[in-house]
């Protein structure tokens, strides 16, 4: 045995509940789990690395279900401003400006983050994902499931009217198409690494294209990860594009695309109905309660899907507009807005949320043979929570065990001291065993001002709320 954590409260999210084992132990050999119980049953003498888990809560990793890490060097870059505004005026003057390699540095900043706040898994949207792939996750050690972005659609749109339809590039789709199939079969042997096909969004990619990729997908087994009804100018772009009277699901639907392959993203721009023939087709969804918030003012359907029979998991989208990468604080972002949006304290309860974050995310992602759970057998993705903190106390057990509840609505993120992934220490005692942070934060913050300032003419022609804003001293 490599390593043992002991004495501690395991939580592992296996069983009917969240599999709780007070005085738990867990060990570890190699990449897999080879022990779950109770302290006194494990041979402690065996393992190489013993971990007091005394006054520790001990979860699975955290499973980011979507997240686009390269765009995080933008953070604080577009909030507060219209829905129809958001990407087109207000990130899109600044994006622009991102190099690839900003993106690395950016995506460099988003995980550090994640790892720190107990995230262990990233289901990476991106264009060329094979650079974060080999710059970011792999010198890191984290798991990644890399969707590799494919639209027809330029990224400079700063200048469209909301009411411009957008042309397509088939030329620019099939390079991305074909970018997508090379990461599969560049990375179908790595461990840390799975794949999946991402077709942006119906408003940004034909459905000749799509049809082809939702074929490759079949013959390769993968799943599609793809926006889908996520608000006002998709919505705009669709009528405009197919008639008045429809929208994505319904196109999606006469189209023959929507099956058990699907894994759709946002949905809140869909009706009840549109959902319950989701999950009649075998679809999974992932909800980003933070990000949809902010920046559509809407809660996201997460609850409505899991309560008509489907199966959602939720994510932290990208920086600029949640602000964070950070899994504890969607989990309480998913319970707080759904009980505030259904009127119902007891909706989306804490032990709902955290299965969001795990056994929910591994399934949504394919990977529920692997991770999302503490048993015996499966990776060892593992993080330790310090419980000895002023807003987690008191610690009780009897006549009930609080820690899911305080772990949901009262955690911060930073109480995460150790991150083991692939049963690799990343984070021990709370500091990186193989990741110069700070320099990645010190080089971050500088190059993060560099593009803010490139991008000041091209932000002030958009001219979105922000503007008016800066112009007010709000800002």
């Amino acid at each position: 045995m490599d390593i043992a954590i002991v004495d501690t409260c395991l939580i592992t999210m296996s069983g009917k509940g969240v599999g709780l084992i007070n005085d738990g132990a867990i060990g570890i050999t190699g990449d897999r789990i080879t022990f779950i119980g109770k302290t006194k049953e494990l041979n402690q003498r065996e393992a190489d690395i013993i971990i007091d888990g005394s006054y520790h809560a001990t979860l699975p990793g955290l499973i980011n279900s979507h997240i686009h890490t390269g765009e995080t060097l933008l953070r604080g870059g577009a909030q507060d401003l219209p829905e129809i505004e958001w990407m087109n005026k207000g990130l899109g003057p600044f994006a622009k400006h991102l190099t690839s390699d900003d993106k690395i540095l950016g995506s460099k900043l988003g995980v550090l983050e994640g790892i720190r706040s107990g995230t262990t898994t990233f289901s990476e949207y991106t264009r060329h994902a094979t650079h974060l792939i080999k710059e970011v996750f792999l010198p890191f050690n984290v798991r990644v499931v890399a969707t590799e972005t494919i639209n027809e659609v330029s990224s400079d749109r700063s200048l469209f009217k909301p009411t411009d339809i957008y042309v397509f590039n088939r030329d620019q789709g099939d390079s991305d198409f074909k970018r997508a199939s090379q990461l599969f079969e560049e990375y179908k042997d790595v461990d840390l690494v799975s794949t999946l096909y991402g077709p942006q969004a119906l408003d940004m990619i034909s459905l000749d294209l799509l049809q082809e990729i939702k074929q490759q997908a079949e013959e390769r087994n993968s799943k599609i990860h793809m926006h889908i009804a996520q608000g006002q100018r998709e919505r705009i772009q669709i009528k405009g594009r197919y008639g008045a009277d429809t929208t994505t699901v319904k196109v999606l639907e006469n189209h023959k695309m929507l099956d058990n392959r699907v894994i759709a993203v946002h949905l809140h721009d869909s009706s009840p109905e549109e959902r319950s023939l989701l999950v009649k087709r075998g679809a999974s969804m992932v909800g980003c309660p933070s990000s949809i918030s902010l920046i559509d003012g809407i809660v996201p359907p997460v609850s409505h899907y899991i309560e008509i029979g489907g199966v959602a998991a939720i994510g932290t989208d990208q920086a600029p507009g949640p602000g964070h990468h950070n899994m504890f604080r969607e989990m309480r972002a998913a319970s707080f807005s759904t009980k505030i949006i259904q009127k119902n304290p007891t909706a989306l309860p804490a032990w709902q949320a955290l299965k969001l974050a795990t056994m929910n995310g591994a399934s949504v992602l394919g990977l529920e043979q692997e991770i999302g759970s503490l048993e015996v057998g499966k990776k060892a993705d593992v993080i330790t929570i310090d419980l000895n903190n002023a807003n987690l106390i008191p610690i009780v057990s009897k006549p009930f065990n609080n820690v899911i509840p305080n772990l949901i609505y009262s955690m911060n993120g930073n109480e995460v001291d150790n991150v083991i992934i692939d049963g690799k220490i990343v984070l021990k005692d709370n500091k990186f065993t193989n990741i110069e942070e700070n320099s990645i934060l010190k080089e971050a913050n500088n190059r993060a001002k560099v593009i803010f300032e490139e991008g000041t003419e091209d932000w002030v022609k958009a001219d979105s709320k922000m503007v008016s804003y800066r112009k007010n001293g709000f800002i």
